[in-house]
């Protein structure tokens, strides 16, 4: 059998189990196993199957993931979310768009310290949402804006998308978390400059500037807003804000500021951050005496083991397949054969990033991430061009994809949280933030230096 259909027989069979459901972690598994069978034999496919989990999980890095991840569940258990919502629409209050804008804030500050894109939307979606629509925004425009600024959490540090990233490729994963920064406050600046210029258009008119002595514009008798969802009580005190401010502050310096400094590396800013978020989650718990900790802690440690098994069995799944296409050849081959063509290198970079679109369409971040990097990344580093520049602008695409039908996760994660909101409404609603992706992203690829310019800053 030639290398050439053995490689499209292995791809369709990739395509055909994701299409019958198979989850995308045994999909990988199964047509990285069958390559190999037919490639060399079944002999050497038991052989890579009991040898390459390890390999693929056994790195230190990694400890990352569990410890993002229950950071971020702490956080989520510990109310805080509810509290960083209400500083914001407090302090946007007086813009046109200003609930929008502090939605966008929100997801901003509350990605900086979960580094989940789902989570982030399914816990600021079910606190804004109906506070948006009671106060004139359409069902559509709402549900956009927390569909797209959900993406946030795979942009800000700590973000697993980059950790990840970082350990495919052998990239610094201190410098990808730091060059997260700036991308995805830029990120949220210019999706708060769509929701600034779609003010009066999408937002009844009397609601489009919220009255000041109304503070964050909340129901305080929890009424019902707009077409259906009950409102949620903003209302907030200063100490409160201030509270909510040095929570989120603490655990984003912890990452940010310990790496930046050198005083952590990012494996111990994860494990510091996590337990800082803890001692918030027992805190909350002895203050509010309602609140039963021991509850909290059992659903934090299910959804983290949840979260991190399926991470590392995609890992497992992708390291597989990238064996396969490593013993063919392919991957070098696609090397050789991209950087001979005969046309510009930022082209090829430009077509790369483009093909990522419409995998976004049908394929998950992660598996995005599994399947292309091992073969584009020796592509654009060969081509000249700075690993974690190329890494910024991947999970920029990828941000596109969890908002792009049909499988557009946020959409239906929006929808899932949000009583009366459809799926179709947070579609029609993210599509101008969709554009200003790409207009954003355009920008980041003509100017590396506003990626690199902190990582190269950082003492890592």
């Amino acid at each position: 059998m030639s290398p050439e259909l053995l490689l499209g027989l292995v791809v369709a069979l990739l395509i055909l189990l994701i299409a019958a459901e198979v989850p995308v972690a045994f999909s990988l598994l199964a047509s990285g196993a069958i390559g190999l069978i037919l490639l060399k034999s079944s002999g050497y496919a038991t052989n890579t199957l009991a040898n390459q989990p390890f390999a693929t999980t056994a790195a230190f890095s990694l400890v990352l993931v569990p410890m993002f991840v229950i950071m971020g569940m702490f956080v989520v258990s510990a109310g805080i979310a509810q509290d960083v919502y209400a500083v914001a629409a407090r302090t946007f209050r007086r813009l046109p768009g200003g609930l929008g804008i502090a939605t966008v804030a929100a997801c901003a500050g509350f990605a900086a310290v979960t580094g989940s894109s789902a989570a982030t939307v399914a816990t600021i979606g079910r606190i804004s949402i109906a506070e948006m629509r009671q106060h004139g925004y359409r069902t559509s425009f709402a549900a956009g804006i927390v569909g797209a600024s959900g993406t946030l959490g795979i942009l800000i540090p700590p973000s697993l998308i980059l950790v990840i990233y970082g350990t495919l490729t052998g990239e610094s994963i201190e410098k990808l978390l730091l060059a997260g920064v700036i991308p995805g406050v830029f990120t949220a600046v210019m999706y708060s400059v769509v929701v600034f210029v779609r003010a009066r258009k999408e937002i009844g008119p009397q609601f489009v500037v919220l009255p000041e002595d109304h503070g964050a514009a909340a129901d305080t008798g929890g009424g019902t807003g707009t077409g259906g969802g009950t409102a949620v009580d903003v209302e907030v005190s200063t100490r409160q804000g201030l509270a909510a401010f040095a929570k989120v502050a603490t655990l984003f310096l912890i990452v940010v500021v310990g790496i930046y400094s050198g005083l952590f590396t990012a494996t111990e800013s994860g494990a510091i951050a996590a337990f800082a978020a803890l001692l918030m989650l027992v805190w909350t718990s002895v203050r509010r005496r309602e609140v039963r900790l021991w509850p909290l802690l059992k659903q934090a440690f299910e959804e983290t083991t949840a979260v991190s098994t399926m991470i590392f069995m995609l890992l497992i799944g992708g390291g597989v397949f990238t064996f396969f296409m490593v013993a063919g050849g392919y991957a070098r081959d696609f090397a050789q054969w991209v950087t001979e063509l005969p046309v510009s290198p930022h082209l090829v970079v430009v077509i790369i990033l483009l093909a990522l679109i419409p995998l976004g369409m049908i394929l998950d971040g992660m598996s995005i991430l599994l399947i292309t990097v091992p073969l584009t990344y020796p592509v654009v580093t060969e081509l000249g061009f700075d690993g974690i520049w190329f890494g910024i602008l991947v999970v920029k695409l990828i941000e596109i994809g969890l908002v792009t039908p049909p499988v557009g996760i946020n959409c239906y994660v929006v929808a899932g949280s949000s009583p009366g909101v459809r799926a179709e409404d947070a579609f029609r609603g993210v599509a101008p933030f969709v554009a200003m992706d790409m207009v954003t992203t355009a920008i980041l690829f003509a100017f590396p230096i506003i990626t690199l310019w902190l990582p190269n800053l950082a003492s890592v």
